[in-house]
């Protein structure tokens, strides 16, 4: 055990040793990196704690092996680890809370890059994607289509960064909806009651006529059922 233990801390010890290496020398993607040999000297280590190492980094998306080119240095993909990892299953609920509030921010602070996006060719998308949903309760379009409608938006302002968000968020929102559907129902219908209800066809209509201020007040009302869940005393 105490092999293994110690095995483990060198493994991340040269890690750490190529990452500063590939930093102090300003290496950028692209950049070939020197071979196992190299740094098992460079560092008085055997090459299969070497090999560990870079077998981390490739994991990571930091370098990858290229014919004729050797270990070449890559831009990693930054959401990648997430998706692997996280399983809502595995979220407390004051986790969920957290992301659900990442998630509030991103829908209202894109709509500045996704109205000076936006194209007539969008709208006319938008439309058709409205015009095909089916509710299948208060409040609550099918899956599907609510991922297609706010996908679309995130594709509209051209943030990658935010697209791949959403594929990590949405599964958190589902699992939300499923397993805690006794809270959510209670509060579509209070929403509903009240005509507080803010449906992509409303937010659709604030988009039609250019009115970013509308449409993000609108948002936070479509919002709203996620802020009542992040306010609520689960846990």
């Amino acid at each position: 055990m105490e092999n293994e233990l110690t095995t483990t801390t060198l493994v991340d010890r040269v890690e750490e040793k190529i990452i500063e290496y590939i930093k102090e020398n300003h290496l950028i993607p692209g950049d070939a990196l020197p071979n196992e040999m190299f740094f098992s000297e460079l560092l008085g280590i055997s090459r299969n704690v070497v090999r560990e190492a870079m077998s981390r980094l490739r994991m990571l998306g930091l370098i990858r092996s290229r014919t004729k080119r050797g270990i070449i240095i890559t831009e990693p993909p930054l959401m990648i680890g997430f998706q692997r990892v996280l399983d809502p299953q595995f979220l407390s609920i004051g986790t969920m809370k957290e992301m659900m509030g990442v998630r509030i921010s991103l829908e209202i602070g894109v709509a500045e890059l996704f109205f000076e996006n936006l194209k007539k060719t969008d709208v006319l998308e938008l439309e058709y994607i409205v015009s095909q949903e089916k509710a299948v309760e208060i409040n609550n379009p099918s899956l599907q289509d609510e991922i297609m409608f706010h996908t679309k938006i995130y594709k509209i302002a051209g943030n990658n960064f935010i697209l791949q968000f959403n594929k990590i968020i949405y599964p958190v929102i589902v699992f939300a909806k499923q397993n805690y559907d006794n809270f959510f129902q209670p509060v579509n219908q209070k929403l509903l009651d009240n005509g507080e209800i803010v449906s992509h066809l409303d937010l659709l209509n604030f988009i039609k006529k250019n009115n970013k201020n509308g449409y993000q007040n609108a948002m936070r009302g479509h919002m709203r059922p996620y802020m009542e869940f992040i306010k609520s005393d689960l846990k």
